[in-house]
């Protein structure tokens, strides 16, 4: 599933963009943001994760549990960079183990950049 905004809409709160805004003035959220949301089992989690930080365009992954509480939030700054990114990754990918050993599922938000036409 993606969300996306309605164009001079923020994603988040749909308050008026002005025309160049990198960021929402109401609520702060980055402009020209996708989220795609993945429901997971705790078994799957970190293969999920491992497989979406191959994406170049991947900002950032949010982990909720059943009740939408965050549970982690991970900055992927570097993009897909190959065996440094997994290495920089692997406290990240510990905590997940342990995410996925206490949560039956969970919610993965992923966010990126806009794919250029």
């Amino acid at each position: 599933m993606v969300e996306e905004a309605t164009p001079g809409k923020c994603k988040e709160c749909h308050a008026e963009l002005p025309s160049n805004a990198r960021f929402c003035p109401n609520c702060g959220a980055q402009v020209g943001i996708e989220k795609d949301v993945y429901n997971v089992s705790g078994e799957g989690l970190v293969g999920k994760v491992k497989e979406i930080i191959n994406d170049a365009q991947v900002k950032r992954i949010n982990i909720k549990d059943e009740k939408g509480k965050l549970l982690l939030s991970i900055p992927v700054t570097w993009g897909a960079a190959g065996a440094v990114a997994v290495l920089a990754l692997a406290p990240w990918l510990a905590a997940l183990g342990v995410i996925a050993g206490i949560v039956t599922k969970c919610t993965i938000e992923v966010e990126k950049a806009k794919a250029n036409p």
